[in-house]
């Protein structure tokens, strides 16, 4: 099975935390801004959030999705998914900025 990586930021958490939408966005020679969707699906929930930039390594997985627009036109698109995901953040420094930060739990003494 081929493997995708991705480095992107999270749009959207469902599936009780145990899905993930991650965006990759970029520009063409042309100029022309893009976004790219993939879905990530994790064995366990995740404590992610809108917004958080990840890197996203993972087997590949796509399926057409056949859909009507607002116009009532039909379309088609592939939906791509990542699966056995393993994540990192998108920018090494906040892992270690993440490994020093103090915990907000109480002390048991």
């Amino acid at each position: 099975m081929a493997s995708i990586k991705v480095k992107g930021t999270v749009s959207r958490v469902f599936y009780e935390g145990k899905g993930l939408e991650v965006s990759e966005q970029f520009q063409t020679k042309a100029g022309e801004s893009i976004t790219k969707r993939y879905t990530v699906w994790l064995k366990q929930a995740g404590t992610y959030d809108v917004g958080d930039e990840l890197q996203v390594e993972g087997l590949y997985s796509a399926e057409i999705d056949n859909w009507t627009n607002k116009e009532g036109e039909a379309k088609q698109s592939i939906k791509v998914s990542i699966n056995n995901p393993y994540i990192t953040p998108a920018d090494p420094a906040q892992l270690v900025k993440s490994l020093f930060e103090p915990t907000h739990e109480p002390t048991p003494f």
